[in-house]
Formats: structure tokens, sequence, C-alpha cells
């Protein structure tokens, strides 16, 4: 069965659907998974202010915290890499001051 779509409707759907275009990598090696896993959990917790317009995804193997950027345009793009990265600063920084062996 053959598909047919007019010109109207094709331009319909690509108004809806958000074109990923822009994309940005980023590995930080922990060297230890239960460090990386740490990190994680507290970087997930917070979701990307416009979904529609942004997409992050995070995994950890090997000790290695893994994230991928993805965005409809690069100002969106640098705008939440920016503000991930100060937030996993603070996060890195706080495991290096504090550790994990402190009893909660």
């Amino acid at each position: 069965m053959d598909v047919v779509t007019t010109d109207i409707e094709t331009k319909a759907q690509e108004k809806d659907v958000p074109k990923w275009e822009f994309s940005c990598d980023m590995e930080v090696d922990y060297k230890s998974e239960k460090n990386a896993h740490i990190i994680y959990s507290a970087l997930a917790v917070d979701k990307e202010l416009q979904p529609d317009k942004v997409r992050r995804s995070m995994s950890v193997s090997n000790g290695k915290l893994s994230v991928r950027f993805e965005a409809t345009e690069a100002r969106f793009l640098r705008a939440s890499y920016s503000a991930f990265v100060d937030v996993l600063t603070l996060a890195t920084k706080t495991i290096e001051q504090f550790g994990t062996s402190m009893d909660v």
C-alpha cells in the first residue's frame, strides 16, 4: 500500500516534530562505579526544563558517567550543557570533599 501525503500535511508534521540537529557528548571518569552512580542519581532527578527542545540521556559504565545532549537549536544545547556542568561540578566537589564513606 502506498501512502500519499500532501505538502500541507508534510509541513504540519514537520512543525510538530522537533529536529534534533545539535548534539554533544560528555564522559567523566570517576574511576569508581559507586561514585559514578551517586553522581548519576543526584543529577537524574533534574529533568530538562524544555523537553520539547532539549533531550539529555545519561548512563554509567565502568566508573564513567556518560551524558548525551540533543537540541533543536544551538542556544538550547549551550544553555542545557552549561547548567548541567555547573551542577555536575558541585556534585563532584561534594564527593571529593566528603567522600562516600560518610554515615548518613
